[in-house]
């Protein structure tokens, strides 16, 4: 009679060495060095993060130069992908961007969907009014408007912090800010090195100030899709390069000059993002 436990222990252990010899399943990482192309995340309307200038062809900006040392550093060519804010979880979902570059905050209710690089931008959220409008304390926010870019991560703090404010979303940063100029809204919320530049290349820059006592703890890094291990330490190990050499550094003295850069890009700590 045939030894059936010695049949299971044969085809078992031949099952075994097979597996052992077959290539690993290729993952996002192996995917873009093979295509010598990396999907890249963009908006036009986003400066100094990520914006396209007219006549241009490309985006480009603080987010954008950081992916192309990225791309540098895989040794592939980039290809960007223009979206809105509110399709950025959604391209990388569904694999029309592999890598997100558009100053997006990084909150624990995204990385439910997505996950993220090492923060590369450490600025606070922070509230900008016209001097002549009045506000100076955020008490002062009750039955006004408030600008805010579509797709923030903010709308609950906002209405916590004041029940009756009055949230108006715009399709981008410099519709915001105009509204704010133009006082068809009263104030625009953003993270601080944003509003600060903003103001500064405006014609008249001393027209604006920001709200002191409200202040929201905000870092933004470059979006990843989820479970993709490999993809994420590459990219977090081509910023931490960056940081080490100097790079970035000069890379934010280029699109926030006069801005004290009063962060570096560090390793998360175990169990954030």
């Amino acid at each position: 009679m045939r030894n059936i436990s010695s049949t299971i222990t044969t085809t078992t252990i031949g099952l075994t060495l097979l597996l052992s010899l077959a290539p690993a399943q290729a993952d996002l990482l192996d995917k873009i060095k093979t295509d010598g192309v990396l999907l890249v995340g963009v908006t036009d309307s986003s400066p100094p993060f990520s914006a396209r200038k007219s006549g241009e062809a490309e985006s480009t900006g603080y987010d954008v130069d950081l992916a192309k040392r990225v791309a540098t550093k895989l040794g592939v060519k980039i290809q960007q992908v223009t979206l809105r804010n509110q399709d950025r979880i959604t391209f990388l979902q569904e694999g029309k961007a592999q890598l997100v570059a558009v100053g997006m905050s990084r909150t624990a209710e995204r990385a439910k969907s997505i996950d993220f690089s090492y923060a590369y931008l450490d600025s606070p959220h922070k509230i900008i009014v016209r001097k002549d409008s009045g506000i100076t304390s955020m008490n002062q926010r009750a039955g006004n408007t408030l600008a805010l870019n579509k797709g923030a991560s903010v709308d609950d703090e906002l209405k916590a912090a004041v029940p009756t404010i009055q949230l108006v979303n715009y399709d981008n940063y410099a519709l915001c800010f105009q509204a704010v100029k133009e006082k068809r809204a009263m104030s625009f919320l953003a993270d601080e090195v944003l509003l600060l530049s903003m103001a500064q290349n405006d014609p008249k820059p001393d027209d604006f100030m920001l709200v002191a006592d409200y202040v929201g703890p905000r870092t933004s890094g470059f979006g990843i899709p989820k479970n993709e291990p490999r993809f994420k330490a590459f990219v977090n190990e081509a910023l931490i390069e960056l940081e080490t050499s100097g790079e970035a550094d000069k890379i934010f003295s280029t699109w926030f000059p006069g801005a004290k850069r009063s962060f570096k890009i560090i390793p998360d700590k175990p169990g954030t993002f």
